[in-house]
């Protein structure tokens, strides 16, 4: 016997605490729903927040009686991140490009989305010299970098943000310092 199919237009809730579960519809997360001490709900969105005296209320509200018996089981959390050279990928299943690849690059953390693609990525932050201004990017084409020019990779957006204040200031000033 297969899985069942979900329909992603149906609204469904993943339990992330005890009082506490994502709303979602198909991957996209709506919202919070939580059940204070006095049993009742509160569902957050970034819009809005509505109070439910009880679950076949909240059932009644997402238009699907089964919202709290048919619940998603998987984790809500991504298990594992992704690391290329120790720069995190914003990507579930990356392809590193290796060492003994012919555009292997000991300076960029490349991968790949399909395995043997030649469409490639470089995995941490980095900040893109665009005629406009220096912009943020996390994980960009490897063709983007090189055709604007860029400073990184670095490990953490607060990291790359700083460099990113540096360098629109020094364009701001005349002063080109992309790398």
């Amino acid at each position: 016997m297969g899985r069942k199919k979900i329909d992603p237009k149906v609204t469904r809730l993943q339990q992330v605490s005890d009082v506490a579960w994502l709303v979602k519809q198909g991957e996209n997360k709506l919202g919070i729903l939580n059940k204070d001490v006095q049993e009742k709900y509160v569902y957050i969105t970034g819009k809005e927040l509505l109070k439910f005296e009880d679950e076949s209320e909240a059932s009644e509200h997402f238009g699907n009686i089964k919202l709290f018996s048919e619940q998603i089981t998987e984790s809500h959390q991504r298990q594992d991140t992704y690391y290329i050279n120790g720069y995190a990928v914003d990507y579930e299943l990356p392809f590193a490009v290796e060492e003994d690849h012919a555009d292997y690059n000991p300076k960029l953390p490349l991968y790949t989305k399909i395995e043997g693609n030649e469409v490639y990525y470089a995995a941490g932050y980095y900040c893109i010299n665009f005629a406009k201004g220096w912009k943020q990017a996390n994980g960009p084409k490897l063709a983007t970098l090189l055709k604007y020019g860029f400073t990184g990779p670095f490990k953490t957006e607060m990291e790359m943000r700083q460099q990113l204040r540096f360098l629109n200031k020094q364009k701001r000033k005349g002063t080109d310092v992309s790398g």
